[in-house]
């Protein structure tokens, strides 16, 4: 809506946006497949020269995917894009703090330096809109779309479907017939089947959770049905989603115990992690933050309560656009009258 409207736009590795049309775009896209390469699928989903001038004069500080470096090199591609571009819509996607939590959990040491590192790069991005003249003219947002809770402990329901023959794994170790399979969103999972009326698999399973649940050690805090999921935004094609207690979070394996303690060795081998996200909103202390200041905004007005739905109509507020009809809603209590 912002370039219909003739804005120029700019988005770095800002998730959910290849092949987007944005002017300066630097899109958040994996190579997931052996025959892909990161630059390669990151150039065609993307602005292709743009992004060959970001990597010529950046590339040299990114390691990869790994956090700080690539958190700064999206930083110094950032600020010359303010500078060179002069952008009137920007979304930059920091993750050095999400990596540093899952790696070493929520309030850890590295977790708390990570923000410290978000700070000084927000303070580059003020110094950048200041040298150009215009900050006295920008509204600058600081977003989270989730937060994150420690965990312990891995559960593989795969395990229990693999034992109970609804997943039949061969000697390469992969699937190769199912009539059931439970897929991770970390502090949640979907249980899917093979064949929807299949009521005799579909009961077992039921049977089986049932009996999880019953025992607080398997930590399993609720199961719905694909219908009562659907109710809260979720996949409806699921035949059951689970939501995992405190201390718990969900893993596709099915090798090993059906509950792992989580180790240090763990975590460096990248088979688990210490923290995790994709529990229910309704968990305690799990919420994020929304923090507006500079044109337009009311100085420290307090929010008391908002959905992550209401961030686009509200952003498109700002910049003087409407997205349509949406789920969420404007939030102008934020708004100077």
């Amino acid at each position: 809506e912002a370039k219909r409207a003739g804005m120029k736009t700019a988005a770095l590795l800002w998730p959910v946006t290849a092949k987007a049309n944005i002017d300066y775009h630097m899109p958040e896209i994996f190579a997931n497949r052996p025959w892909l390469n990161q630059i390669t699928v990151s150039l065609l989903n993307g602005s292709f020269f743009y992004q060959l001038d970001m990597n010529r004069r950046f590339g040299h500080i990114r390691k990869g995917l790994s956090q700080p470096e690539l958190d700064d090199f999206v930083l110094e591609s950032a600020v010359h894009t303010i500078h060179a571009k002069r952008p009137n819509l920007m979304l930059i996607h920091f993750t050095d703090l999400d990596t540093q939590r899952h790696l070493h959990g929520f309030s850890s040491s590295e977790a708390h330096a990570a923000l410290i590192r978000h700070d000084k790069r927000l303070g580059r991005i003020i110094d950048a809109l200041t040298t150009t003249g215009v900050y006295e003219n920008t509204t600058l947002i600081a977003l989270g779309d989730h937060s994150a809770l420690d965990e312990s402990k891995a559960i593989k329901i795969n395990g229990l479907l693999k034992e109970h023959g609804l997943l039949h794994i061969n000697e390469r170790g992969k699937v190769d017939a199912w009539k059931a399979y439970c897929k991770s969103c970390d502090g949640s999972a979907y249980i899917y089947l093979q064949d929807d009326n299949d009521l005799l698999t579909k009961d077992a399973i039921l049977s089986l959770l049932q009996e999880l649940l019953d025992h607080k050690e398997n930590g399993i805090e609720n199961i719905m049905t694909g219908k009562e999921a659907a109710k809260r935004g979720a996949d409806p094609h699921a035949a059951f989603m689970l939501e995992a207690r405190q201390g718990f979070y969900f893993h596709e394996s099915w090798e090993g115990n059906f509950i792992d303690e989580i180790t240090e060795t763990d975590v460096i081998e990248k088979r688990y992690t210490h923290a995790a996200h994709g529990y229910s909103p309704e968990k305690e202390d799990y919420t994020t933050v929304f923090i507006a200041s500079g044109k337009g905004i009311r100085k420290k007005q307090i929010i008391p309560t908002m959905h992550l739905a209401d961030e686009g109509p509200t952003l498109a507020k700002l910049l003087g656009i409407h997205l349509g009809e949406t789920d969420g809603k404007v939030i102008d209590i934020i708004f100077k009258r």
